[in-house]
């Protein structure tokens, strides 16, 4: 049996609503990922007491980035908050830091054992930012700060 005019009327209706709603998402996942990247500045990972509460009981936190590239490591280092590079470059090959729990220790590539004083470091803050909590975290990943010497 051939398709009606109904039939042909709501593949039309459907089909234009389904690319409206398609046009409508992407252009909200662009807007969002735009603000991040045009900002460039320091992103919001939480608020200090929880981090710190989640640290102690378990191990550091893992982040990744929010635009492209590495993620960090968040650990305490004499009871501050510090987001550790995972970025280790050994000569041109690429060496990325990562944490073993059975080692308690982070590990390079050369299964090498480091500290997180052996780490750099992304600039961390802490403050009140557009109406967040005075206690809210910021990482600016765009900032390196070299391990404390």
């Amino acid at each position: 049996m051939p398709p009606t005019r109904s039939d042909r009327r709501l593949l039309l209706v459907t089909g234009s609503f389904l690319l409206v709603a398609a046009v409508f998402f992407t252009g909200v996942i662009w807007l969002a990922t735009q603000r991040n990247d045009s900002k460039g500045g320091p992103f919001f990972i939480g608020l200090e007491r929880a981090l710190k509460t989640h640290i102690h009981e378990g191990s550091p936190l893992y982040f990744s980035n929010p635009g492209a590239g590495d993620g960090f490591w968040l650990d305490i280092e004499n009871g501050q908050l510090v987001a550790l590079v995972l970025d280790q470059r050994a000569g041109s090959e690429d060496c990325i830091a990562k944490w073993k729990e059975q080692r308690d220790a982070y590990v390079d590539c050369d299964d090498n054992e480091l500290q997180s004083t052996d780490l750099d470091r992304y600039k961390l803050t802490i403050g009140a930012r557009d109406g967040s909590p005075k206690t809210s975290v910021y990482v600016n990943l765009r900032k390196i700060e070299p391990a404390p010497v």
